[in-house]
């Protein structure tokens, strides 16, 4: 059984717990937003090199 009671220590963990979480989603937004891009630049210039004779 799951026992979330973490007594006088929770208004520790529980706020740690929420940074924790937060910080790894906004990592993952960044690496997200970062790989879009990145993904828009290439084809920009692919699409450069193809115009070049």
């Amino acid at each position: 059984m799951l026992d979330l009671d973490m007594g006088k220590y929770a208004a520790f963990v529980w706020p740690a717990w929420a940074i924790a979480a937060a910080v790894l989603a906004a990592l993952s937004a960044r690496a997200l937003l970062a790989a879009r891009r990145w993904s828009a630049e290439l084809k920009r210039l692919e699409s450069d090199a193809g115009d070049r004779p």
